[in-house]
């Protein structure tokens, strides 16, 4: 039978230390590129309607565009 180790709280610690790390910098790179999308939208929209809608389709909010990339 193999033997199976198990990573210490310190292992454990670490790895979630790094995993947030991650995420933390995904999050900042999903939040620009979304900026960007909610900026484009509204640069080729014709009317208000129209980008209020294009951005509903993409799961996108008006505010996302108003941040600073």
């Amino acid at each position: 039978m193999a033997r199976v180790s198990r990573a210490s709280s310190s292992d454990e610690a670490l790895q979630g230390g790094w995993l947030a790390g991650v995420r933390a910098e995904e999050k900042v790179h999903r939040d620009a590129q979304e900026c960007k999308a909610a900026r484009t939208v509204a640069g080729h929209s014709v009317n208000a309607a129209e980008c209020a809608e294009l951005l509903e389709m993409l799961g996108l909010h008006a505010e996302q565009g108003k941040q600073l990339v």
